[in-house]
């Protein structure tokens, strides 16, 4: 049921009759992320494309604390306002940590899942790259600053970029997070699952990810990953996605 105190700034793309697809972008970034994505997606697909909140156009409800579960609780609401009972939902990084939120406790609005740079919990080790990119100086290196202060100025003013990336770290603290998953809660996610990730990610080691395509029933891995894993001897079943 839609929470009516959540609201979402969203834009949406493509054909309302095809299947539905929200992308979630990841922590400290807004919806325009998916920018370079949204043409060719919009062909086949009806696209979501939220400000998660906390996050550009999207505000905290006053008294709330920003969570995972707050953020996968107004996509729900987003989806509900939409009249979409089912939705491939693909997240980058902490949108990814969202959707696997939706994915354990409410599966019954995810049609296909794709989890990218994430994996199902946070540890001291993956956590220090987050962490740094909390510092503002880690973003002023690359002039990214100017970007972020412009994408987040509905937040309040120029500098509240600087509060967005220091609260996707808190959500983000293992000590605290609601991003901490066993391998059991994993085991009831039936959506088909796509997971995404580099052989040498600071975010989620490959090892972490093969855990995830070990438990969830219908997880499958690109197919660069699938060589990759096959010539550790890791992975013994053939992978499709479809």
């Amino acid at each position: 049921m839609a929470n009516k105190n959540l609201s979402l700034f969203y834009e949406c793309y493509g054909n309302k009759k095809k299947p539905a697809l929200v992308l979630l972008h990841s922590g400290g970034m807004a919806g325009v992320e998916w920018q370079p994505q949204i043409e060719i997606l919009s062909q086949s697909f009806y696209l979501l494309v939220p400000d998660m909140l906390g996050h550009g156009k999207s505000l905290i409800p006053e008294g709330e604390a920003l969570s995972i579960s707050l953020m996968a609780e107004a996509v729900i609401t987003m989806l509900d306002d939409e009249g979409i009972e089912k939705a491939h939902i693909c997240g980058s990084s902490m949108g990814g940590a969202v959707a696997l939120w939706i994915a354990v406790n409410s599966p019954q609005y995810i049609n296909k899942l794709v989890a990218y740079r994430m994996g199902y919990c946070k540890n001291q080790s993956t956590y220090e790259q987050t962490r740094a990119m909390a510092n503002p100086e880690y973003w002023k290196q690359y002039g990214m600053h100017r970007w972020l202060s412009k994408i987040h100025l509905s937040q309040g003013d120029e500098n509240s970029w600087e509060t967005v990336i220091a609260n996707v770290s808190k959500v983000l603290d293992p000590q605290t997070s609601e991003h901490n998953h066993s391998l059991a809660d994993l085991e009831k996610i039936t959506a088909p699952t796509l997971l995404i990730a580099g052989d040498r990610d600071p975010l989620i080691p490959v090892e972490e990810i093969l855990q995830m395509r070990n438990v969830i029933k219908q997880s499958h891995l690109p197919r660069n990953c699938i060589d990759f894993c096959v010539r550790l001897g890791s992975v013994q079943k053939s992978v499709s996605f479809r």
